[in-house]
This record gives structure tokens, C-alpha cells and sequence, in this order.
């Protein structure tokens, strides 16, 4: 369920991140873009601490995205999404060195 959790959603979101690109006339710079990225995000979990300490910065971002995506007429619910699970991070603020395990364990619903 985790690897399907990941691959489904993945290709979903480049989905819309093409469509976005289409809708804004800038669909070649997307392909060649994302041609230049070699990693396989999934088999290295050991940059997620830095994700959780940049967090912060990323959610805003985000949330400009979703805005982005709904002036588009696209879904915006992953981007949304997003921002609900870096919100999770937000006492990471720049903790670049985080062990793993807390990282992964900040995610964990206390209470929703």
C-alpha cells in the first residue's frame, strides 16, 4: 500500500502539473525541466530531514500552487494536501539534522 500510495499519487500529480504547464503555454520547459532530475525521491528517505526543516517555506509556496491550479480550473486538492503535511513539520524549522525516525515519526497524527 505504501509503494502504490506513492506511485499512484505521483503520476497523478504530474498529471496536473502537465496540465498546469499546458494551461500556462510553458509545457516544454516542464518535460525538459524535469528531464534534467536524476533522483529516484522514494529509495532515499535519508533527504527527508532536510525536507522537514524547509517545510516551513514550502507550505506557502504551495498554497500559492493551489491558488495557482484553481485560477487554472485544475484540482487543487494534492497541493493542499501538501501544505496539510508539512504542516505537520512546522517544529522542524531548520533542523537539518533530525534523525530520520523523528522526521517520519512528526507525520503521525496526535490528533486530527
Amino acid at each position: 500500500m505504501a509503494f502504490a500510495s506513492y506511485q499512484k499519487a505521483a503520476r497523478t500529480l504530474a498529471g496536473v502539473a502537465h496540465a498546469l504547464a499546458d494551461a500556462h503555454g510553458v509545457g516544454n520547459e516542464l518535460t525538459a525541466e524535469a528531464q534534467t532530475m536524476a533522483s529516484n525521491i522514494l529509495s532515499d528517505p535519508g533527504y527527508l530531514p532536510s525536507v522537514a526543516a524547509r517545510a516551513w517555506r514550502w507550505a506557502p509556496e504551495m498554497e500559492d500552487i493551489a491558488e495557482t491550479l484553481r485560477a487554472a480550473g485544475l484540482p487543487a486538492d494534492m497541493a493542499e494536501a501538501a501544505v496539510a503535511v508539512m504542516s505537520r513539520w512546522e517544529g522542524d524549522k531548520d533542523q537539518y539534522d533530525l534523525e530520520l525516525t523523528d522526521v517520519l515519526s512528526h507525520l503521525r497524527s496526535q490528533s486530527d
